[in-house]
């Protein structure tokens, strides 16, 4: 715990060493981290996800956004990811922001550049394209989302279906941080837990507390594991697994 305290003190020193560097005030109220599970990512919105993605909780983004919710996107900047940015980073990337679409490296650099341009110009005077990248890697690693769920909640990845308030209950019992979730649904109606969503402040210094949300939980929302995914990919009966194993990112 005491190491991870210090971790999280490292990151609001990067973070306001760089808003003094690059200047400006605030565009936004905070900062969100989002963590994605690849098998809810892969049976939901028809995604045409590679064989054997990663069973653990993987970055989808990290994006300015206002209190009402209203997300920045696509602002003005002097900044442009490069190819050796991302060079430098290749392994971290391929482990905890990953493609799910494609194993071909250089295919998956659009999706970075793409990140970059979408969301991280927002922040663009706070951190410059390599930081971003980094700077949501460190903040992935602060909590093991797949391990809290397991621990504080019970919550396992096998197929089950869980209160949406169980889930966020069992984080902010972990982090001391209320999160957002969000749900996603497949063509047949079955509801998963698909991201979660952790804030920061507006220099993305220090996490905050969310809102608490659900957001398109209808159902209690299905943990699946990757044999549960197979099988609802190939119209089986899908059934929990009990698989009792704990990721280990």
């Amino acid at each position: 715990m005491k190491c991870k305290f210090l971790l999280v003190l490292l990151f609001a020193g990067i973070f306001c060493c760089a808003a003094q560097q690059y200047g400006g005030a605030p565009r936004h109220d905070i900062v969100k981290l989002s963590l994605l599970w690849p098998n809810s990512y892969c049976l939901t919105n028809d995604h045409n996800c590679r064989p054997n993605v990663p069973q653990y909780f993987t970055i989808d983004g990290l994006w300015a956004e206002m209190n009402n919710g209203d997300k920045l996107e696509n602002c003005e900047t002097r900044y442009y990811m490069t190819n050796s940015m991302i060079d430098s980073h290749k392994v971290e990337l391929l482990k905890y922001w990953p493609d799910l679409s494609t194993y071909n490296y250089q295919d998956s650099k659009q999706l970075w550049k793409n990140k970059w341009e979408t969301d991280g110009t927002c922040c663009s005077y706070l951190m410059r394209p390599e930081d971003y990248l980094v700077s949501a890697m460190n903040l992935r690693q602060s909590h093991n989302m797949y391990q809290i769920l397991t621990n504080a909640g019970g919550i396992l990845a096998n197929g089950s279906s869980y209160p949406a308030t169980k889930i966020l209950d069992a984080i902010r019992k972990a982090t001391r941080f209320m999160v957002d979730i969000v749900c996603e649904t497949d063509r047949v109606g079955n509801v998963y837990l698909s991201e979660i969503h952790q804030c920061l402040d507006n220099h993305a210094g220090a996490f905050v507390d969310c809102d608490n949300k659900a957001v398109n939980c209808d159902q209690d929302p299905i943990f699946p594991d990757a044999l549960f995914a197979a099988a609802a990919k190939t119209n089986r009966k899908a059934s929990p697994t009990y698989v009792t194993r704990l990721a280990a990112y």
